[in-house]
């Protein structure tokens, strides 16, 4: 009898299992399954990524949202507080304009030794040459305490641009305590410069004799005040100009176009 051989002839050789027409097709449906997969992972990535960005951009518009709405309930109350401080530039505007009478008898009080000197008259004048303040008083003779002089300033306005001086006259004990009242006189606020005019020491035939009234030996001082000048009336129409239309500013860019009053917030 013949043999008859029933292996395959592809396998006859010793060749392993699937080598052949078939691998070529197996393997290549792997790697397409293995691309699929890839895909799919990198579109869950994507995906996840896509979504938390959006969650981010959802909770920083409504922080945003959340923030406006609360910066405009309280807008009422940083216009109020803009339109304090710019009434406030124009009062200081004007009260800038005017000589403050009071504080510088203030000062005068503050600076002058009283056991050294004594004051016996006190003459102002601002502008073109107005007694703002005269007043002799009566010095007090041989006393140390200082006697500072009635002034009336009177209700007249200060000019603009005007420059205020004053005359000092008084006693001393003597030219050591002249040298020490100039050097106090000018830490008065605004004096731009301080002058000596005369320094005479009196007599001693008593309080009659060529010293002005003072005691015996003392010297009678006088004394030239000069202040810083006022400002303009140009400077000072400026500044009101500015302050105003800066208030007119801040109420026009309120929201809604609301006042202070309007919107809760009254100014008393």
């Amino acid at each position: 009898m013949r043999a008859v051989n029933l292996i395959p002839a592809e396998q006859r050789s010793g060749a392993p299992v699937g080598v052949g027409r078939s691998q070529g097709g197996a393997y290549a449906v792997l790697a397409l399954l293995a691309g699929v997969a890839l895909l799919a992972v990198l579109y869950g990535l994507a995906r996840h990524d896509v979504a938390s960005r959006r969650e981010q951009a959802a909770q920083a518009t409504a922080k945003a949202q959340q923030i406006e709405a609360q910066a405009e309930r309280l807008a009422p109350y940083a216009s109020f507080v803009a339109l304090r401080q710019q009434r406030t530039q124009a009062v200081d505007s004007l009260v800038e304009s005017r000589f403050d009478w009071a504080h510088l008898f203030h000062e005068l009080g503050r600076v002058l030794p009283p056991a050294l000197v004594s004051i016996s008259s006190l003459t102002g004048t601002v502008g073109s040459g107005t007694t703002a303040a005269a007043s002799p008083s009566t010095a007090t003779t041989g006393s140390s305490a200082a006697s500072a002089s009635t002034a009336t300033a009177g209700s007249s306005a200060t000019p603009p641009g005007s420059l205020p001086t004053f005359t000092l006259e008084g006693c001393a004990i003597g030219q050591d305590a002249v040298a020490l009242t100039l050097e106090r006189l000018r830490l008065i606020d605004g004096v731009s410069e301080v002058a000596l005019q005369s320094s005479t020491a009196s007599s001693s035939g008593g309080s009659g004799g060529s010293g002005g009234g003072c005691p015996p030996h003392d010297p009678a001082f006088t004394v030239a005040l000069t202040f810083d000048p006022l400002p303009s009336e140009a400077a000072i129409a400026t500044a009101t100009k500015n302050a105003t239309k800066n208030v007119s500013d801040t109420d026009n860019g309120r929201p809604g176009g609301a006042s202070a009053k309007s919107s809760g917030v009254s100014a008393k």
